[in-house]
């Protein structure tokens, strides 16, 4: 607790938060018990000073960190606020409210983040605050950040549809204190003014200011790379440049984070190496400071990126100042600056990724960077990199299945690529905003810039061909992520304290749970089921074998939506994937040794017949059939239906049949 307090006293704050989180507890339950303890504390110190103080001091305190986390997080929560729009909002009520960000996408709809100020309720105007995600409709241009809008719309609740492989948006968005989505059309909003100026509005529109230098001199997926990379906009990207990376095991390049930090730091110790005739190295930490967290700013303070920065910050000050640190120590108290500010941040994929990610390196890096010792600078820095990589991933592999089901088997070799690509980049990208303004200057920037990032791409997309280069179908429990970081932490102080038969144990758990994982990975494949989606249109997939039949219905054969719901399911069923639009046919059979398919469309949904077992998808309740086994559709609902889909999907073995 004296050599390194804030290790100690960030995992009190982050148990607190998730206690408050499971248990809803109200913000002044907390701060009662605070006071009590605080009171009885005072009061038994100053009868019994003994040598048992300082202990009860430190317990104290770490209970008092732990129901300030409690108390902090609900405070934060829309749920306990009566002032939140969740509490206060009728359906019928006008919108009033500011654009935050705005994307536009390729659709016919712009996304923006709109934070509510006012819900307009006939002569009554409530005052409210909370953000919303808001769909708006051929808005071309003509709204920006920070409008002040009066919009027309029903608020829809962000609720999951429980399909398998499918993003946990409700999860995602309720951490960031937003319940709500909603669409709306040219005619369904107006803006109404501008709000005042804050101290964001400079971050704001110097990304744009930048945005629009690459725009002028990039086109096609080099700019949506360009900008995803340099400046944290991802809204250009398509999926299938998105999903080569995820599937390549590269997606931290596209979301600014803590790499892109280092890498600041490292072109801003270069550049400012060369001018220290003219400043001293005190000035240049200071420099490189403010540029960190303007730069960390201009691309929205996400976790991961002012989890960098503070560990910048941090250790350059004991630069400064001549002061040694704990890497351990730092990283902590960096996690409990962001929790203090944002406890939703614990929840975020990024802060858990970035904080173990750093954990793994701090732990793992130095004994495997020991193992092979390079005499050339060359082949030791390509080996110390690829170090870091594995030492990072050893750490954020459990969370990786657990959340995404995969993983990139080729993640070195494109890591040791991306790493060099990835700093000149970012490395261009600034000379670029520097000297934009010197005619054949930009376009030889520009060029190398565009070179740079095709040259990514080519890596990515060569890697993402190769077969087998990722592997999907994983499932994990909780329990298994929990149970996996136990066995790699007992490995680390076993190997760290040299306890040869601790170690022996952790590596044989270790292996016995990865073997467990690997062999619930062979059941997802191997299964044999149908599986009936929750989605707005006729969803459905039976899995047999190394195939998965997707059967949609889609009058206009458009299957974007299905294939993206496919690609979600293919992570947790992996299998190749065959589409079959059925609304637009009288009957769709497939055939073949162990399996036969009938579907026939009738009067208010669709008769489907596998290997003899019959099953009615019910569109209308218009319908004629007599089959006991019927799926009713998201959209309808049946109190005395067996299975509805609304709740979620709706699963059959068929090797049951």
């Amino acid at each position: 607790m004296k050599k390194n307090p804030f290790i100690s006293l960030t995992i009190s704050f982050s148990l607190g938060i998730i206690v408050s989180n499971h248990l809803y507890i109200n913000s002044l339950i907390p701060f009662i018990f605070l006071l009590i303890i605080l009171s009885f504390y005072s009061m038994f110190v100053k009868k019994n000073f003994n040598s048992s103080a300082p202990q009860l001091l430190s317990i104290s305190l770490i209970f008092a960190v732990f129901l300030s986390g409690m108390s902090r997080f609900s405070i934060l929560t829309p749920e306990n606020q009566s002032y939140s729009i969740k509490n206060n909002y009728l359906k019928g009520d006008l919108l009033l409210g500011k654009i935050n960000s705005i994307t536009t996408t390729k659709g016919a709809y712009s996304k923006c983040e709109f934070e509510v100020k006012n819900l307009i309720r006939f002569q009554d105007t409530i005052k409210v605050r909370g953000k919303i995600i808001l769909f708006l409709k051929d808005q071309n241009d003509a709204l920006k950040e920070f409008d002040v809008c009066l919009v027309s719309t029903d608020l829809i609740e962000i609720k999951n549809k429980n399909n398998p492989g499918e993003f946990d948006a409700e999860l995602f968005w309720n951490h960031k204190s937003i319940d709500f989505l909603a669409f709306a059309n040219e005619e369904s909003y107006y803006k109404i003014g501008e709000s005042e100026e804050d101290f964001f509005h400079f971050f704001t529109r110097l990304r744009n200011y930048f945005s629009l230098i690459l725009e002028g001199n990039l086109s096609g997926d080099e700019l949506a790379v360009a900008k995803a990379l340099i400046l944290g906009d991802r809204s250009s990207l398509d999926s299938e440049i998105t999903s080569k990376f995820g599937n390549t095991g590269a997606m931290h390049v596209l979301a600014v984070s803590g790499l892109h930090v280092g890498i600041l730091v490292q072109i801003l110790t270069l550049f400012l190496g060369l001018l220290k005739k003219w400043i001293s190295k005190n000035q240049s930490i200071i420099i490189a400071l403010v540029l960190v967290w303007i730069y960390a700013s201009m691309t929205g303070l996400s976790a991961s990126v002012v989890r960098s920065a503070i560990m910048f910050s941090l250790l350059s000050g004991s630069g400064l100042f001549n002061k040694s640190y704990n890497n351990y120590n730092v990283l902590a108290f960096s996690a409990f600056l962001i929790l203090m500010w944002n406890p939703h941040f614990l929840f975020d994929i990024g802060f858990q990724l970035s904080y173990l990610a750093m954990l793994g390196i701090f732990m793992f890096h130095k004994p495997l960077s020991n193992t092979i010792i390079f005499r050339n600078k060359i082949l030791k820095l390509a080996y110390d990199g690829t170090m870091v990589g594995i030492a990072a991933q050893i750490m954020t592999v459990p969370l990786t299945l657990y959340y995404f089901h995969q993983f990139p088997n080729y993640f070195i070799i494109t890591n040791l690529g991306l790493m060099i690509f990835s700093f000149l980049i970012l490395a261009f990208g600034i000379v670029l905003f520097s000297l934009n303004w010197i005619p054949l200057m930009n376009t030889g920037i520009a060029y190398l810039l565009y070179f740079s990032i095709f040259s990514m791409l080519f890596i990515i997309d060569s890697i993402d061909k190769i077969p087998n280069a990722v592997s999907q179908g994983f499932n994990l429990h909780i329990s298994s992520v929990f149970t996996l970081f136990l066995g790699i932490l007992l490995f680390f102080y076993s190997l760290k304290n040299e306890k040869i038969k601790l170690l022996k144990m952790s590596l044989f758990s270790v292996l016995l749970i990865s073997s467990s994982i690997v062999f619930v990975r062979f059941k997802q494949i191997n299964t044999e089921k149908i599986f009936f989606l929750n989605t707005d249109d006729v969803t459905f997939v039976v899995k047999h074998e190394d195939k998965n039949f997707v059967f949609f219905a889609n009058k206009n054969n458009e299957t974007k939506k299905a294939k993206f719901i496919a690609k979600s399911f293919e992570k947790v069923y992996p299998g190749k994937l065959h589409y079959f639009e059925i609304s637009n046919k009288k009957e769709t059979h497939i055939n073949s040794k162990k399996l036969q398919i009938e579907i026939i469309r009738q009067k208010g949904g669709y008769e489907i017949t596998i290997n003899s077992k019959k099953y009615f998808y019910v569109t209308s309740f218009s319908n004629e059939s007599n089959l006991k086994t019927k799926i009713i559709a998201s959209r309808l609902e049946d109190s005395k239906a067996k299975y509805q889909l609304k709740s979620g999907a709706i699963i059959f073995d068929l090797k049951k049949l």
